[in-house]
């Protein structure tokens, strides 16, 4: 392992951390060691990406007595670490009236496991132990990748820049918030122009500040990506987090961090609707090999096209097995010969999507206004289109849980409510 191991304690003792540590000493250096109170909040955490390990006090997360008596099985939080985070190895603690609970862990797939009385003995010989046989970072990830089981994630990018990515992006998510709830996340390592769009107030946070945040031990992931997300005004099902609002607060977007934000949101969301930027990065392969479909915005112009072809072809070698893919043609203005829509199919081979009509005027007029078309003109021929596009991507990645389960009442900003907890839906 090239770097210091992290491990990652779930235990809702706040002070546990700092047992952990001075049990370890002036080893305590060699391990980065992080604390959660539950595993939901761990999940988080892992998803984040660079985690190694994780330490279990199922004395502290799972009482046999009580929880038999509630009909629960004690080795619940165990097994959903083990299901959800297979790739990282779990050690459990115990005290000595759980060794037994403990050792069924093991069966089960954990590392080891250690009770409280052999921790000042044997705690550092199995971190090193488990550090030298830990599956590494990028493998991980890898199967942490968001499921079908959660949220969809829908990438938006142009065959090349200036194709009105983002408008569509935007406007889509305006239809599927409608009746879904719907995250807007401009992916993008430098200057975001979403906040340019909305105009939230200058104190909300962003991509860029959730990066740069100092990563401290008792601190939540999810908790972090909630306080960036901006309710949008009177769309109560839809949330936005900006992208960088400018050079100060930029920070590097790698494929990691990139996956580890898309997880997370897809936990609390029906559709993650992602702006990406026009790049073949391994930040946004990472993103479209993770995603449930990509749509891409083409003109009707010889350049888009051929940009177009080369997008796909190179895409053709990454692991995007499930990935759909189709073509968005968008016309911002009218062109005097535009290519026929037979040549472009014939050259790209993906589905059409949609097909949006030039509307300049109003495009021009919800910049002014700070909204989106759909919501300042509805009957025009782009916001009937828009509005069948969104349905489009709807059925073609339906969301894990029926629509009239979603509450839709309006978020207090920075707060997203949990899923209904209705048989079958998360």
């Amino acid at each position: 392992m090239d770097q210091d191991p992290t491990v990652l304690l779930i235990d809702d003792d706040s002070a546990a951390i700092d047992s952990i540590r001075r049990i370890l000493g002036d080893q305590a250096g060699r391990f980065k060691l992080r604390r959660v109170p539950d595993v939901p909040t761990a999940l988080a955490r892992i998803w984040g990406g660079g985690i190694d390990m994780i330490l279990l006090n199922l004395a502290a997360n799972a009482n046999p007595a009580e929880l038999s008596e509630h009909g629960k099985n004690p080795l619940a939080p165990f097994r959903e670490m083990r299901e959800k985070a297979p790739g990282v190895p779990v050690v459990v603690l115990c005290d000595s009236a759980g060794e037994g609970l403990a050792r069924a862990a093991v069966q089960q797939g954990a590392v080891a496991y250690l009770p409280h009385e052999a921790l000042q003995a044997d705690l550092l010989n199995v971190l090193r132990s488990v550090a030298g046989k830990a599956t590494p970072p990028s493998t991980i990830l890898r199967t942490l990748a968001p499921t079908g089981t959660g949220g969809k994630i829908v990438a938006f990018m142009g065959a090349k820049g200036g194709v009105g990515t983002t408008t569509v992006a935007m406007n889509v998510a305006t239809v599927l918030a409608a009746h879904r709830r719907v995250i807007l996340v401009e992916l993008h390592a430098e200057l975001g122009s979403l906040r340019l769009y909305f105009q939230p107030h200058r104190s909300m946070r962003d991509i860029g500040d959730l990066l740069a945040a100092p990563d401290q031990a008792d601190e939540v992931p999810v908790r972090k990506v909630e306080s960036c997300l901006w309710p949008v005004k009177n769309m109560p099902g839809l949330q936005v987090l900006f992208g960088p609002r400018g050079e100060q607060n930029s920070v590097p977007l790698d494929s990691v961090n990139a996956i580890g934000i898309l997880a997370l949101l897809s936990e609390i969301a029906d559709y993650v609707i992602v702006d990406l930027p026009t790049s073949l990065s391994d930040s946004n392969r990472a993103v479209l090999e993770n995603s449930d479909c990509l749509a891409l915005v083409i003109e009707r112009e010889p350049i888009s096209v051929q940009s177009a072809k080369v997008i796909l072809s190179r895409m053709d070698s990454w692991k995007a097995g499930k990935l759909t893919i189709g073509a968005v043609i968008l016309n911002r203005a009218a062109l005097v010969s535009p290519i026929p829509f037979a040549e472009i199919d014939g050259a790209l081979r993906i589905p059409t999507l949609g097909v949006i009509p030039p509307a300049a005027d109003l495009c021009a007029a919800a910049q002014y206004a700070h909204t989106p078309m759909m919501t300042l003109d509805v009957d025009s021929l782009a916001s009937i289109a828009l509005r069948d596009l969104g349905r489009e991507i709807e059925e073609l990645v339906p969301p894990a849980w029926s629509a009239e389960r979603i509450d839709t009442r309006p978020l207090a900003a920075g707060h997203v409510s949990p899923k209904m907890t209705t048989a079958g839906v998360r």
